[in-house]
């Protein structure tokens, strides 16, 4: 026989398939009995004449019903949650990748920087005033403009 804790449990999936197989019960009629077993079998057996064992028998059928729907449902959630799972780290692995490609570049580029500063330095110097230089009249420029 149905338990009321699983009746309870599963309240709001079960009342909709006892809403199809037992027409005859109101909304009203549901709402009172809120997940009990006993008040549900008497509601039913009032508004149909059925005997109880019969109600309680088609109850335990559709409580099996919405079970094995509420279990494929987790199984199917825990499926796409591996999968999500998964392409997360596939997502994050190739991010740490370009990452580590981005950053050895950046590294190759410094030390091309730095071996032409050490071998030519005066002519880096030059480079780096001149540049300071440009810089800041393209800067006064843009200011006065304001």
């Amino acid at each position: 026989m149905t338990t009321r804790e699983e009746i309870r449990g599963h309240w709001n999936q079960l009342r909709g398939r006892i809403e199809e197989r037992w027409t005859q019960l109101s909304p009203h009629d549901l709402d009172n009995v809120n997940g009990d077993t006993d008040q549900l079998v008497g509601a039913i057996q009032q508004k149909t004449g059925q005997a109880r064992q019969k109600i309680e028998a088609e109850l335990d059928s559709l409580l099996q019903d919405v079970s094995s729907a509420a279990s494929h449902a987790t199984e199917k959630m825990g499926e796409y949650a591996k999968q999500a799972k998964e392409q997360a780290a596939q997502y994050v692995d190739s991010a740490r990748e370009q990452y580590e490609q981005m950053n050895e570049k950046f590294r190759e580029g410094y030390r091309q920087a730095e071996q032409t500063v050490r071998s030519r330095p005066a002519e880096s110097i030059a480079v780096a005033f001149g540049t300071g230089l440009l810089t800041g009249l393209v800067a006064g420029l843009i200011l006065n403009k304001r």
